[in-house]
């Protein structure tokens, strides 16, 4: 019965270590997709950020103080919303912007630079693709943990538990034959103490 036991638990531990494989192949080859949509939105982030950033700087130089308080209490709304998508068992996030009201209208250049408004306007038409960005970076995230997990899950079944569970059933098979070894000795020994009578 106990054979019968581990037999059962050795097919069920090796379909399980199969499918794990396949799920971490799988998961791996989704981590890297993402990992170059990350890079290449990164690629062509960089240097507008860059651009955006100097602009800025520039800007508060030669702005008044008063004009960044105007610009940041501008009636702009925005909101993120969140959508869940399932990539292998995991949970990855998608987020999209939607915005609502206007920009203040440019600043006179006695208070503000063009660079300030220039800036802002910059910053906001490249805010979805930070937001983009973000998911993705979430996204990367969360796969590598669950890559970790689910290599970790295969080592176990691949290095411990079907080994285990194929050392038992040798040592299971090994008691069994000595078993019936001993038992034809005792028959046969039977056998000549029958026919000496």
């Amino acid at each position: 019965m106990q054979l019968l036991r581990l037999k059962k638990r050795l097919a069920l531990a090796r379909r399980g270590h199969k499918l794990l494989k396949d799920k971490l192949d799988g998961l791996v080859q989704k981590f890297f997709g993402v990992k170059n949509q990350y890079l290449e939105l990164y690629r062509k982030l960089l240097p507008r950020l860059t651009r955006i950033f100097t602009q800025a700087v520039l800007a508060s130089a030669l702005s008044h103080p008063a004009s960044f308080e105007k610009l940041s209490s501008a009636e702009v709304s925005s909101s993120i919303h969140t959508n869940i998508k399932n990539i292998m068992g995991v949970r990855i996030p998608s987020y999209s912007l939607t915005t609502g009201g206007k920009l203040p209208p440019p600043p006179s250049t006695l208070i503000a630079s063009s660079e300030l408004f220039q800036s802002r306007a910059s910053f906001s038409a490249i805010l979805p693709d930070l937001i983009e960005m973000a998911a993705l970076s979430q996204s990367l995230r969360l796969m590598a943990r669950e890559i970790i997990e689910t290599r970790r899950r295969v080592n176990a079944l691949e290095y411990v538990l079907i080994p285990e569970l194929e050392r038992n059933l040798r040592y299971i098979h090994l008691k069994l034959s000595e078993l019936e070894r001993a038992s034809q000795v005792v028959l046969l020994k039977i056998k000549d103490i029958v026919r000496a009578h």
